[in-house]
């Protein structure tokens, strides 16, 4: 079917399209290329989330706003590390560092390392969640269950790909203190391969950002996986180290 110019520009008209003013091919081809690549983007950032391995496998929310610290005994310290994981937050938009979060049971660790995570996320940084002592038990029961070998296998490919990974209450899979011990081979050398990936050698830097969170210190750390691994993971910068003493055990902070 043939249709006049005349028609044409009356059918462009009533769908409002301006035909003095369309695009070259060369902004169509960029267009669809900057679509696609969007679209990429938000496939690789929910494929990464969804590997987050969740205590209990109930996935966790939090946002700055939820900080409330008025459930502490020290409103003001509850207040300056808020600001302080926030200004971390905004400096992780533009590079990479590591952080660690340290202290004792139920002061709010996880609460504001989620809550760095769902701020990078809103801003464009895919992100996952990896409770250590779950990741424990799944190495623990692929011998058991050949299924979770691919699962693993997965997990481990998110972790090593994703911009903004949490290993969340680091360092329980080594025990207590007063009983800790070298954490499980296969667990070694899972967190080796993973760290290595996150590092950037040729410019001495890191790959990613990696948040921790844990109730020990790094020398108990390293009581319980191979030092060089402790040392890429954990930052040296005192600045990007949370520490969350004196701070009250509550939950849901």
């Amino acid at each position: 079917m043939n249709f006049d110019a005349a028609y044409i520009r009356r059918l462009a008209k009533a769908k409002n399209v301006d035909m003095d003013n369309l695009p070259t091919k060369e902004e169509i081809d960029r267009k669809f290329i900057e679509t696609a690549n969007k679209k990429l983007a938000r496939q690789k950032m929910h494929r990464y989330y969804s590997d987050s391995v969740w205590s209990g496998n109930i996935p966790l929310r939090f946002a700055f706003s939820n900080w409330d610290i008025t459930k502490q005994a020290d409103p003001a310290k509850a207040k300056a590390l808020g600001k302080h994981a926030f200004i971390l937050a905004k400096q992780l938009e533009e590079k990479n560092f590591n952080i660690a979060m340290m202290g004792d049971r139920g002061v709010g660790k996880t609460s504001l390392a989620l809550a760095m995570m769902d701020y990078l996320m809103d801003h464009g940084r895919s992100g996952m969640f990896v409770s250590t002592a779950e990741l424990l038990r799944l190495v623990g029961d692929k011998y058991d269950d050949p299924s979770i070998v691919r699962k693993l296998r997965d997990i481990v490919r998110s972790m090593t790909e994703v911009d903004v990974l949490v290993l969340d209450d680091f360092g329980t899979e080594g025990g207590m203190t007063g009983s800790i011990k070298p954490v499980h081979k296969d667990l070694q050398d899972l967190m080796y391969q993973v760290s290595n990936a996150r590092v950037d050698f040729e410019n001495n830097c890191s790959r990613g950002v990696t948040i921790m969170t844990t109730n020990n210190t790094k020398q108990q750390l390293k009581q319980m996986y191979e030092g060089k691994f402790i040392d890429r993971v954990f930052p040296s910068d005192a600045d990007h180290q949370l520490l969350f003493e004196g701070m009250n055990g509550v939950r849901n902070v």
